[in-house]
């Protein structure tokens, strides 16, 4: 765990919270799920370097696993995509089923496309590749204890890809009446960015996108930006399911969008 790493939510944006969050004044309470023991013992040596984070248990199967979540009660799980023969998604949404306020964090070698759409389906908040460095762990796991989202830098371009490949279709079948603005907000979010970075690409002020995005909230009925990920990928699903253009119409919404822009500033 020594590549460099690059977070996608930036730390500077989640400080205030973190400072702030009642939950902090204590340890986070963390258990590791992995079948490695190398692993196990790699996460609990870099985690227990800080005291804000506390490693409560480890498991190597999801029987273990079920058996320290009822017993040890942490908020938030590391957990690998693969346990031995079990799935980590399955575990995933069996966590977020018998204890939703338990946040799920994979931390995996795994950058497949499928599995990371699966992973957000089912509930996770964030998704960080094993290349990263022990401190980018760390940070990661404090960041998701809060509520906010944590996505690999490496994996935004699978991210953006799913952008492109439902965006011209929820535009045509009119899913909530979505105007090419909103959808490209709605993209934005679920794409890992920030205020900052949607105030650069949109060209408007950090407050503009602020209030924009509570509005989308209220619209949507969330209040973070993973829900807002996982409304994006639910919503391209249900489009897939009745789409017979078999995504043809790719990347078309991001085109209309850019001719949008440019007839703006003419």
């Amino acid at each position: 765990m020594s590549a460099p790493y690059q977070f996608a939510t930036q730390l500077s944006d989640v400080n205030h919270t973190m400072k702030n969050s009642s939950r902090m004044q204590q340890p986070v309470r963390v258990l590791l799920v992995d079948d490695s023991t190398i692993t196990l013992q790699g996460l609990k040596s870099v985690l227990s370097k800080t005291e804000k984070l506390k490693v409560v248990a480890t498991a190597s199967s999801e029987t273990e696993a079920m058996a320290a979540l009822e017993t040890c009660r942490p908020d938030v799980v590391v957990l690998d995509v693969r346990v031995g023969r079990a799935s980590g998604i399955d575990l995933c949404r069996a966590i977020q089923a018998s204890y939703p306020s338990i946040v799920v964090f994979f931390f995996t070698a795994h950058d497949s496309k499928e599995l990371l759409h699966e992973a957000i389906l089912a509930g996770a908040q964030g998704y960080l590749l094993k290349t990263a460095s022990g401190e980018a762990v760390a940070k990661s796991v404090e960041i998701v204890s809060t509520g906010q989202a944590i996505l690999d830098q490496q994996l935004t371009p699978q991210v953006m890809a799913w952008v492109r490949e439902v965006g011209s279709d929820i535009q045509e079948k009119g899913e909530l009446n979505w105007s090419s603005e909103d959808l490209r907000l709605l993209s934005l979010l679920a794409s890992g960015k920030t205020n900052k970075e949607i105030a650069r690409d949109l060209r408007l002020t950090q407050g503009s996108v602020s209030s924009r995005v509570q509005k989308l909230y209220r619209r949507l009925k969330i209040s973070r930006r993973a829900e807002a990920a996982r409304y994006f990928i639910q919503l391209e699903k249900e489009v897939a399911h009745t789409s017979h253009s078999d995504m043809e119409h790719t990347g078309q919404l991001f085109s209309h969008i850019a001719r949008n822009d440019r007839n703006k500033k003419v």
